[in-house]
């Protein structure tokens, strides 16, 4: 007994006659690509312009003058473009930080970084305004050298940490309860 098998047509996908697609970057998948469906290369050629593209230019290396020509800006995403702040101008400064933070004059009596807190709060955790203002460095009462005994996971607002926000700071905000 045989089977029939319809013979292959080199016109038609693989996947369209039952034929598991490869993985791209196996040598497999790049053998069997077929040269029909490679990408067009653009209108224009890439990097012929570049600094280094010579020998005389590679061994000389780029000023620094032309380093910083070249430099072009990351694009700032907008968040909240509907206007309800929290967004990124293109100068680089937040406008939602006008006057977020202002030191409420009590030290945190553990570590002796004077505290901040949203609207003159003493108490970053026990703020009840309606915007949710930026937390600090986070920092357990038992500062990570003593054995812990809450059950529960319990930080404290000490503040930036060494005048900056980190990423991760920066994306902390303190919520009403």
């Amino acid at each position: 007994m045989s089977e029939h098998l319809p013979e292959h047509d080199p016109r038609s996908a693989f996947e369209d006659e039952g034929i598991p697609d490869l993985q791209d970057g196996t040598p497999q998948q790049q053998w069997a690509a077929d040269p029909q469906e490679a990408p067009l290369p653009g209108d224009r050629p890439i990097a012929v312009d570049d600094f280094g593209t010579t020998v005389d230019e590679q061994i000389q290396g780029e000023s620094l003058e032309g380093r910083l020509a070249r430099e072009v800006p990351e694009e700032q995403p907008m968040f909240g473009a509907d206007g309800a702040g929290g967004g990124m101008r293109m100068d680089g400064e937040r406008d939602d930080l006008e006057g977020d933070l202002e030191p409420s004059g009590r030290d945190d009596l553990e570590t002796g970084v004077p505290g901040l807190s949203g609207e003159g709060d003493s108490d970053a955790g026990a703020s009840v305004s309606s915007d949710p203002y930026r937390a600090g460095r986070l920092v357990a009462p038992d500062e990570g050298v003593r054995e812990d005994t809450e059950a529960d996971l319990v930080a404290g607002d000490v503040g930036a940490d060494t005048g900056g926000y980190t990423a991760e700071e920066a994306a902390m905000r303190v919520e009403p309860e």
